[in-house]
């Protein structure tokens, strides 16, 4: 019975429908039809209901079939409703969202797919930047965010959702400054004080994110921007951006000398304390004829002889800034930078390999290697690096670990026989040099010298740490004898060219917090990515807007393994303000509509 009368229903609403196009005669036909099989059903006569509504089936055929027209109105008005209701449960409730880069690993790896709730702490408006409420209370440091580029100044923001609805690009990050934190950073840590002075050191690095580093810039001079045009070919005037926000001048006296200042809203007196930027050197490893291609004899004498040397940028410094090439032949002034060089074993090669994390990439059948998600052949030939003997496929290393990828993102760890595990300190050249880029120019004495590979290290409680282990513990001689030899070129280094040692200043006071970090604005916040060599994040494009805030993580679905199910952050609360909101209305909605159909056509019906 129950099919019969959803038959009966279905061409009751083609009748109401498509009524005015029928002739008098035959709606009364229909009508005399309809009372007949609702009589019938009312009556619950399964044999006398089967024949009438049979026959109210054979005059919906016969009169009220929809036409070409009919066909292609209902399409577009399906899909228009669907795509209506889709975006408003994608950005009011939630979506899935799949991991495009790998900026979150090892949090979420490329290709991972997330449940992202829209609801945690405010109430979207569609499409916009904005919210119908939020609750900052409700953000918090140290969990994942996912927000909108609407505004900001991130390249390429520009969407369409269902290849319809104009929109922006939304952003995975996690959460590190609210409005009023003052950040500073440490050894790999971010040290922070709030807008009521309380220190939040401790909610910005908790036990379970023990492995994830930050560091404060993706390069020394962040985002330089020049005049319109050269005078006389020399860009005499260059302010420095870093986290997007002015933070220095260069420029080029009358007498040709190049003069340095701080922005006044820095407050700090030299480039180096800008929240922490001592604290941290960008790392590479040098040949032996790299090493001695670089330096000067007298350098060179200082040091026991190697075959590999770790070399350590560090200290940008506007004192001894001087006029050279940029990597885009722009005649300019640039940050003066100091080097510091180790020598490197082969104990402390294989400590390295050992540790080794990269970007995702794939090898080619000739032994070429790409980063992965670059479209092939996006650089000629002779920038890629090759790898000898790795079979072709996707690969990737984090914390010394070699993994193949393969269909959907699924990692699977290689046994320790595999030939990418093969160490020669050649192959650790190449992999700690390009591992990030994978771009032949980032070679040490490549055409390109000014580029530095995305390889940091710092000082943590005394040890010297390079991706993210400690390479020399506190107490190591070799340490020992490196800081000794800082301390020495810092006091033989002349006025005019004071050299910076890079030694460990150790965990910042309040005092030092306060006067050199970086303060957050009023309704932003500052985000950054899990893998500080793959992320473009707050370092680039600077403060989140509060109306930016979209949502955050719940499930990891896909693919499965150990990152599968709750992401890597301290639970949020499961019932909010904003959640309840939301949950509410949907499932007054959807009752509602339930209510309404089940009321319109519930026997007996006026049948007219």
């Amino acid at each position: 019975m129950k099919n019969l009368k959803n038959s009966f229903l279905s061409v009751y609403k083609l009748y109401r429908k498509y009524k005015r196009r029928l002739s008098p005669s035959v709606q009364d036909e229909i009508r005399q039809a309809l009372s007949t099989a609702q009589e019938s059903l009312l009556k619950e006569d399964s044999l006398q209901s089967q024949r009438d509504v049979g026959l109210l089936e054979q005059l919906a055929k016969r009169y009220l079939q929809k036409n070409s027209l009919d066909r292609v109105r209902d399409w577009i008005g399906a899909l228009i409703f669907a795509l209506v209701v889709a975006v408003l449960v994608r950005q009011m409730w939630f979506e899935f969202y799949e991991i495009p880069t790998g900026s979150m690993r090892p949090t979420f790896a490329e290709q991972d797919r997330l449940v992202v709730s829209k609801d945690q702490f405010g109430l979207n408006i569609p499409l916009t930047a904005k919210h119908f409420y939020f609750d900052p209370s409700l953000v918090q440091r140290g969990g994942v965010i996912v927000f909108t580029g609407k505004d900001m100044d991130i390249p390429d923001v520009n969407t369409r959702y269902f290849y319809l609805f104009p929109g922006k690009k939304q952003y995975i990050k996690r959460m590190i400054g609210k409005p009023g934190d003052t950040l500073y950073f440490y050894g790999g840590r971010i040290y922070g004080i709030d807008k009521n002075g309380v220190d939040i050191s401790h909610e910005l690095q908790p036990a379970l994110l023990d492995k994830i580093d930050h560091v404060p810039f993706i390069s020394f001079e962040g985002k330089p921007l020049f005049p319109s045009a050269p005078v006389q070919g020399v860009f005499s005037s260059v302010i420095l951006y870093q986290m997007n926000e002015p933070v220095a001048k260069l420029s080029l006296s009358p007498s040709h000398q190049v003069e340095g200042s701080m922005l006044p809203k820095t407050h700090v007196k030299t480039y180096g304390d800008l929240w922490g930027f001592h604290n941290y050197a960008m790392a590479r490893i040098l040949s032996k004829k790299d090493y001695f291609a670089t330096l000067h004899g007298a350098d060179v004498e200082e040091l026991s002889p190697s075959e590999y040397y770790l070399e350590l940028t560090h200290n940008p410094s506007l004192a001894t800034a001087k006029l050279q090439r940029d990597l885009y032949g722009r005649f300019r002034p640039m940050l003066g930078l100091s080097r510091s060089y180790i020598p490197l074993d082969v104990s402390l090669l294989e400590k390295l390999f050992n540790n080794l994390y990269t970007a995702r990439f794939t090898v080619d059948s000739s032994g070429f290697v790409q980063r992965y998600g670059y479209k092939k052949h996006t650089y000629p030939q002779s920038f890629l690096p090759k790898l000898p003997g790795v079979p072709a496929g996707t690969y990737e290393f984090y914390y010394g670990k070699a993994y193949q990828i393969l269909w959907q993102g699924i990692a699977k760890e290689l046994p320790s026989s595999h030939p990418i595990y093969q160490f020669t300190p050649d192959t650790l050249y190449t992999l700690f040099n390009l591992g990030i880029e994978f771009d032949n120019r980032f070679l040490p004495m490549s055409k390109y010298p000014l580029l530095q590979p995305s390889r940091y290290a710092f000082f943590r409680e005394g040890s010297l740490y390079v991706m993210g282990t400690p390479l020399f513990d506190q107490g190591s001689p070799i340490l020992a004898g490196f800081l000794e030899q800082e301390l020495l070129k810092a006091k033989k280094s002349l006025p005019h060219t004071p050299y910076t040692p890079f030694i460990d200043y150790g965990v910042p006071s309040k005092e030092t917090i306060l006067a050199q970090g970086i303060t957050v604005p009023e309704k932003s916040y500052l985000v950054l990515g899990d893998n500080y060599a793959m992320s473009a994040d707050s370092r680039e494009f600077g403060f989140v807007p509060e109306g930016n805030l979209r949502g955050v993580p719940e499930f990891i679905f896909w693919p499965p393994g150990e990152r599968f199910g709750m992401p890597k952050q301290e639970p949020y609360p499961f019932l909010t303000l904003p959640t309840v909101i939301v949950w509410v209305l949907a499932a007054g909605i959807i009752t509602g509509y339930v209510v309404v159909q089940r009321r319109r056509y519930r026997l007996p019906i006026h049948i007219s």
